[in-house]
């Protein structure tokens, strides 16, 4: 028997919200890493996450709050390589 439509929607959104949140656990362990980098000794997770872009880009709290995963995502596409260059030279 075929899936009717309103079964695979549900399907696909909860795989969405699924994949959503596995990223958010990502960002916030990444996080995690950025407050021992930056010596954020009071913050963690995604708090560290966002007083980085504040720091970085001199953004208000209310932006850096509002952007998707996506846009973080993007964002921190090269955290890794530029903490590394940044340590080397």
């Amino acid at each position: 028997m075929e899936k009717d439509i309103n079964e695979e929607y549900q399907e696909r959104t909860e795989r969405r919200y699924v994949a959503e949140g596995e990223m958010k656990a990502v960002f916030s362990r990444l996080g995690d890493q950025i407050a021992k980098d930056q010596g954020y000794e009071d913050l963690h997770g995604m708090d560290a996450v966002f007083r980085y872009l504040i720091d970085k880009y001199k953004w208000l709290p209310h932006q850096v709050r509002s952007l998707s995963i996506e846009d973080l995502s993007l964002l921190f596409d090269d955290y890794d390589s530029q903490k590394k260059k940044d340590s080397e030279g």
